[in-house]
Parts: structure tokens; sequence; C-alpha cells
């Protein structure tokens, strides 16, 4: 008697290392990014010795934020992750750069706006990367 045997599909593993180092980075990237605001609103209440943490703060968020680009190559590169998450990362990234001068030049009009689009699309992303489905590998 002959029956009909379905072969069990395989299933690729999908990104592992590369999200899990994703999601470090994203996480102290959006911890970075939250307390910005914060040390934004401490120096707008009086306290004038809180501009230069908050522009350390800066500095490292682009440092974190240059990591997390790279990270997110990584993730789609070699670990064959879903590819919006490089150019989320990349927009992230460029945000940055632009925000940093405008906040040393006291264009506050384009400064406070664009690190909230920054902090919100920080977190958004952040978010994302602890989902279950972003370790689905890209088809």
């Amino acid at each position: 008697m002959i029956t009909d045997t379905v072969a069990p599909e395989v299933v690729l593993p999908g990104p592992r290392k590369s999200l899990r180092a994703l999601r470090i980075v994203a996480a102290v990237c959006g911890v970075s990014a939250v307390a910005q605001p914060m040390l934004a609103g401490l120096y707008l209440s009086g306290v004038i010795d809180a501009l230069f943490p908050h522009g350390r703060n800066g500095d490292a968020i682009s440092v974190f934020t240059l990591i997390q680009l790279i990270t997110a190559i990584i993730f789609v590169w070699r670990g064959h992750g879903r590819r919006w998450p490089l150019w989320a990362s990349l927009a992230i990234f460029l945000a940055v750069m632009v925000q940093m001068p405008l906040g040393i030049e006291g264009i506050v009009a384009l400064h406070v706006p664009l690190g909230v689009s920054i902090v919100v699309s920080q977190v958004l992303f952040t978010v994302w990367v602890f989902r279950a489905d972003a370790g689905r590998r890209r088809s």
C-alpha cells in the first residue's frame, strides 16, 4: 500500500545573535534618548548645570545610534533579519546628526520637535526589536 508522505517543511532559523545584539544596543540607545528630554527639562526649569550632561548625553546618543546602525546592518546581512530595521536605524542616526548642530547653534524651533521625533522613533524601534516577530527570518 502506497501512502502519501509529506516531507517536513524545513524552517530556517531566524536571526538570533544579531537580534540579541540589536536588542541590547536599542535598549541602551532608547534609555539614553528618553533621558535627553529630562535633562533638557532640568535646564529649562533653571538648573543651568544640566546643559552639560544634556550635551554629553547627546554625544553618547550619536555613538549609540551609529552602533545601532552597524548592528542593524549585521542583523540584515548576516542574520537575514528584515530590512526595515536597517532603514529605521539609518533614519534615526541621520536625524541625530542633524539634531546635534541645531542644539549647539540654539535653533530651538527645530531642535525640540526633531528631538521629540527621535525619542518617539527610538522608543518604537526598541519596542519592535523586543517583539517575538522581530526574530522571523525575511523571506
